[in-house]
């Protein structure tokens, strides 16, 4: 289990293997969400996972609350046993609970629910090897959170937090490898760069500028939604990735979005003046179009030719265009 690098495979494996020791018609796990809410992160009841919704648990309420607060166990032959506890959300036919914490660096992190529809179904002996299981779920999740985090930190753009041009060349590589099997027809790709970003910064500082791209990378991401895969390619220029989408469809997404930004009112603040004061401000964009396999079958030809017809068709001939690469 501590093997595993991903949150979802570590929880499959730990509750795969739990089910096969344990009698279980119910299992909950509970994950401490920001240290003052616990969210079920999976549910299991009568043989299969189902998505449930917890009411809001609060710390020494109920059994999980107590377990939560407490930091200890709860162990119940039968209902009876809990009939003066809060026991909001457990099913009727519940008999014998098993809930042990999920502790790390000696704080609860989580907390594991088990219960049976038979009564004295547990003994002390589970509690035991429960108790050793959970130590290791909590060293496990901590690394795959910790692996998700980092690979999450790598692959993002730390000022936008759109993906940046490492994973940019490995998505097309992705789309060109759906291509070549047959699986898209096509794929185009956008270059966008922003007119006159340099005289943002020198006239109102980097901040200003960093500010102007944080506002076009939230417009950009609005506009593309899930038809494609934004980035930020490096500086002022963008990178749009659109699979299955011919060049003529390419082009009239790049108008769109040119004339979306060129209506749009940006802000920030003038971080070179002695009273930093908010600028309203207009801004436009260049944009190069090419696609595959009509103007090449390589995913790094791709890029170079969307570049070219940025510079050449768009910037070079005034600015605040869309041009599309022509062999």
């Amino acid at each position: 289990m501590t093997e595993r690098l991903k949150f979802e495979e570590v929880l499959n494996t730990f509750i795969d293997h739990l089910l096969n020791m344990f009698p279980a018609d119910y299992l909950y796990i509970f994950d401490d969400m920001n240290d003052d809410r616990l969210q079920a992160v999976r549910c299991y009841e009568n043989g299969k996972f189902i998505t449930r919704k917890f009411s809001l648990i609060k710390k020494g309420v109920g059994i999980i609350g107590q377990v939560w607060a407490t930091g200890q166990f709860a162990f119940y032959r039968d209902k009876q046993q809990w009939k003066n506890i809060n026991t909001e959300g457990i099913p009727d036919e519940m008999e014998s609970v098993l809930v042990v914490p999920i502790i790390k660096n000696n704080a609860v992190s989580g907390v594991l629910f088990l219960g049976t529809q038979i009564k004295v179904e547990y003994q002390k002996y589970h509690l035991m090897i429960l108790d050793i299981l959970c130590s290791y779920l909590a060293v496990a999740l901590e690394n795959a959170r910790h692996y998700e985090q980092t690979k999450k930190e790598s692959e993002r753009d730390p000022l936008t937090k759109l993906y940046n041009a490492r994973v940019c060349r490995r998505k097309l590589r992705d789309g060109f490898n759906l291509l070549h099997t047959g699986k898209i027809k096509c794929i185009s790709l956008l270059m966008l760069d922003i007119d006159y970003f340099k005289s943002i910064n020198d006239q109102y500082g980097h901040q200003s500028g960093n500010e102007i791209l944080i506002q076009m990378s939230d417009l950009l991401r609005e506009i593309v939604g899930n038809r494609g895969t934004l980035t930020r390619y490096g500086g002022e220029e963008f990178i749009i990735i659109l699979p299955d989408v011919k060049k003529e469809e390419a082009i009239q997404m790049g108008e769109s979005i040119r004339q979306t930004i060129e209506n749009f009112s940006f802000y920030m603040h003038d971080n070179l003046a002695d009273e930093r004061k908010t600028i309203s401000t207009k801004i436009t964009v260049s944009i190069g179009v090419a696609s595959a396999p009509a103007d090449t079958d390589n995913a790094i030809s791709l890029i170079r030719y969307a570049d070219r017809a940025l510079y050449l068709g768009a910037k070079r001939v005034g600015r605040n265009k869309v041009a599309e690469y022509v062999g």
